[in-house]
């Protein structure tokens, strides 16, 4: 993509201008062809702040004169697009790329919203959504619209915007500070792709509230995207783009927003490890079914792959998955917790160490996290995957927070799977202090345990690796599922 500054280039000492009313204009930054816009095609009225034209984009006069192709021509040159002059409504996959079925939908009315805007830019629209969502597409799609229909729009990705106004700093750049600062604030539509992924400094702070402010009170058309939840923005501008949470009775919003694919309370968690692009590739339709170690181990995991499945599309009771193949375990709780995401939920999975820890830390007041509203949100998660849940052996605090945490679940008959190396009931057995607990896993037709397949003969019943031997397999507890 070329050059912001490359592309909006004035010549020095532009004199007043005015139109056939004598109304003073100010000249647009463009090419040197229109001694009235300097080849932007559009100039704005030097009238007061009450006058109906305050901030209005109106065509120069030279549009009269200019054919269509080269308006065209001229009008992408000044939008910055470049390449994503390719991208339009007309190649947007309008379902997105979630394979969430209510993201379909969400995304569909967002698309639609998008074009209404592009027929009649007026307002502010905002994209909100992880990359890879189609954020970018639309943009695009909305500002070749608006191109193709004669309005001027101005694509800029925001950390590009803000290198080329640190560069315009620079006494031999072509496009001064004041001019490129005032041609991007003052654009007929702006599109600011990419908003929060720019570097934090106040001074980048700063030049964006500019902008965005001065286009908020001048209601200039402006669409933005950014993949950072509202509320994790500056608090300023988080009332300027719409944030619902900032609204009042008396506010005047003008930002339409769009949330893409909309996350659940838990799925920015820290520890969540539905978080981790690996884990988000384990579905049920990659698990291996060949690695196995002998006939009845094939049995086994096809059951347990089978029960995972049943589980994961009507989720009732507990379930538990146990096996000295740490992989396996991982896979099938993954794929679990990819299944309920699909269908729309907000499935938590986290390791057991990692929950505890998290946990101790919010009760000792390190950090923001509130420990009882931590806890009680970990209670009520309409989803819960613990992996490893042996990992607290050993510990009377993370007993009783391991306790209190799922019988709280059980009676309110939330559903929760649970892995572990070994099987559920023997571990706890084998165990003083965990009585309480055992029970948990004990209710009739509530929690069913499966075995994943044999243990490998590299790794022991606790999932650590010790040397092939086939005489040290675990024997312990080998049943069919149910």
């Amino acid at each position: 993509m070329a050059r912001l500054s490359d592309l909006l280039q004035q010549e020095e000492s532009a004199p007043q201008l005015h139109d056939g009313d004598n109304a003073p204009l100010s000249p647009e930054i463009g090419q040197q062809s229109c001694a009235l816009c300097s080849g932007a095609g559009f100039v704005y009225r030097d009238v007061s702040l009450d006058h109906p034209d305050f901030g209005k984009a109106v065509p120069c006069r030279c549009m009269q004169l200019e054919n269509v192709e080269a308006r065209q021509l001229r009008l992408q040159r000044y939008s910055n697009l470049g390449p994503l002059t390719r991208l339009t409504f007309e190649n947007l996959v309008r379902s997105g790329r979630s394979p969430n079925q209510r993201h379909h939908v969400i995304f569909g009315r967002c698309v639609d919203d998008a074009e209404s805007f592009a027929q009649d830019p007026h307002g502010w629209l905002v994209l909100v959504g992880p990359s890879g969502s189609g954020k970018t597409h639309i943009a695009a799609a909305i500002a070749n619209r608006c191109i193709e229909r004669g309005i001027p729009a101005l694509f800029v990705v925001v950390p590009d915007l803000l290198d080329h106004l640190r560069a315009a700093y620079k006494p031999s750049t072509d496009v001064s500070y004041d001019e490129l600062f005032e041609q991007v604030r003052n654009a007929p539509v702006l599109v600011l792709d990419d908003l929060g992924t720019q570097s934090a400094t106040p001074w980048a702070q700063e030049k964006l509230f500019q902008i965005i402010n001065h286009r908020f009170n001048l209601r200039l058309p402006t669409v933005i995207t950014t993949n950072t939840p509202l509320n994790k923005l500056d608090d300023p501008l988080r009332t300027r783009l719409g944030d619902p949470s900032q609204m009042r009775p008396h506010a005047d919003p003008i930002a339409r927003v769009h949330i893409i694919e909309e996350h659940g309370p838990l799925d920015d968690w820290e520890f969540n490890l539905m978080q981790l692009p690996k884990m988000r590739e384990m579905t049920f339709f990659n698990f291996d079914h060949t690695d196995v170690l002998a006939p009845r181990d094939k049995t086994w995991r096809e059951a347990a792959y089978q029960a995972a499945l049943a589980y994961a599309e009507t989720p009732e009771g507990w379930l538990v998955l146990f096996s000295g193949r740490s992989n396996d375990r991982a896979h099938l709780m993954a794929a679990i917790a990819n299944r309920r995401k699909d269908a729309g939920e907000s499935p938590l999975l986290v390791r057991v160490r990692d929950l505890l820890d998290f946990l101790r830390h919010a009760m000792m007041g390190n950090g923001d996290n509130d420990y009882y509203s931590q806890k009680q949100a970990l209670r009520a998660c309409p989803f819960l995957l613990l992996d490893e849940l042996e990992i607290g052996i050993g510990s009377e605090y993370t007993r009783n927070e391991l306790y209190d945490l799922l019988y709280w679940r059980q009676m309110a008959r939330l559903p929760t799977v649970v892995s572990s190396p070994s099987e559920m009931n023997q571990l706890l057995r084998d165990h003083s202090g965990w009585r309480r607990l055992a029970q948990l896993f004990m209710i009739p037709d509530f929690c069913s345990e499966i075995r994943v397949g044999e243990d490998s003969p590299n790794e022991d019943a606790q999932g650590t690796t010790r040397a092939p031997a086939a005489s040290q397999r675990s024997t312990r507890g080998r049943r069919k599922p149910g």
